[in-house]
């Protein structure tokens, strides 16, 4: 119930649940905390979530990955607790391919205002690593003290006082979703939005310079190799992608990935998906 009021006050997660919504509709369109408005009773209950749990909880959907542990150990408490939990189901989890469909949702709402602007992304299971140098390119946080950054999005935020900006790959299972989120005041907003359409186009272009797509690459291994020496970040990570049928990530592999993507993938992946915007409601997911 604190987590449903928090989500419910919170506009970026507000137009970020909208983003999904509009996206895909169903699956990952459902927001992971649903308002108490939300009519989950008629197929949300103690049965379903029972047989779920019987069909999801088997020896194949399960990973197990550790940090420090011994093999003795770690098989020891694995054989402990896992003991009981059935090789496979008699029935089969429904398996549909998430599809994306966009739109465009506007939410009126008292108090911050928010915009997310999204386009599929990049999954788990895909080698994609030009979606972590796109992330880069817009950015939107500076990670120097007291400058604006080089990234697109953060020299926007830095002429627009009262703006928060962030572009982020959230990647699932069987697709992904890039998130442009903006907050602040309505007249920022709406100007940062302005700005990161046009920094989609001049990605979508190809005319982004160069010597940013450089910068972007190194962002991007030193965002990889600061969450690969992160123990919680890199379990998760490997127990997600062996949970997706994918290989646990292997950095090295991952830095001369990063090292390949050029400005020619960068307009791959965003051509296409550049929004027109001509209106700036509250909360806007595209």
């Amino acid at each position: 119930m604190i987590r449903q009021k928090q989500a419910k006050v919170n506009a970026v997660a507000v137009a970020l649940d909208a983003a999904h919504s509009v996206a895909f509709h169903t699956g990952l369109g459902a927001p992971l905390y649903p308002t108490p408005e939300t009519p989950v009773a008629s197929y949300l209950n103690e049965s379903a979530v029972a047989s779920f749990a019987q069909t999801a909880y088997t020896k194949s959907n399960i990973a197990v990955v550790a940090d420090g542990a011994s093999q003795a150990n770690l098989s020891k408490w694995i054989e402990s607790f896992f003991k009981a939990v059935p090789a496979e189901s008699s029935s089969s989890l429904a398996q549909t391919a998430s599809k994306y469909h966009g739109g465009e949702a506007r939410i009126a709402k008292n108090g911050p205002n928010a915009i997310t602007i999204a386009f599929p992304g990049a999954s788990l299971s895909e080698d994609k690593p030009e979606f972590a140098v796109l992330a880069g390119l817009l950015g939107g946080e500076s990670g120097i003290k007291w400058s604006p950054g080089f990234s697109l999005l953060s020299k926007a935020v830095a002429a627009a006082p009262g703006a928060q900006a962030r572009a982020t790959n959230y990647a699932y299972s069987d697709t992904g979703l890039f998130a442009i989120q903006i907050s602040g005041t309505a007249l920022a907003v709406r100007k940062v939005a302005e700005e990161a359409v046009k920094a989609l186009k001049s990605v979508a272009d190809g005319t982004v310079a160069q010597d940013d797509v450089k910068k972007a690459v190194a962002k991007a291994k030193f965002n990889l190799l600061a969450q690969s020496e992160t123990s919680g970040t890199g379990l998760v990570h490997a127990g997600a992608n062996m949970i997706s049928g994918s290989q646990p990530l292997v950095v090295a592999q991952r830095l001369k990935a990063l090292e390949s993507v050029t400005d020619d993938k960068l307009k791959a992946v965003s051509s296409g998906y550049v929004p027109r915007l001509r209106y700036f409601p509250l909360i806007t997911s595209i």
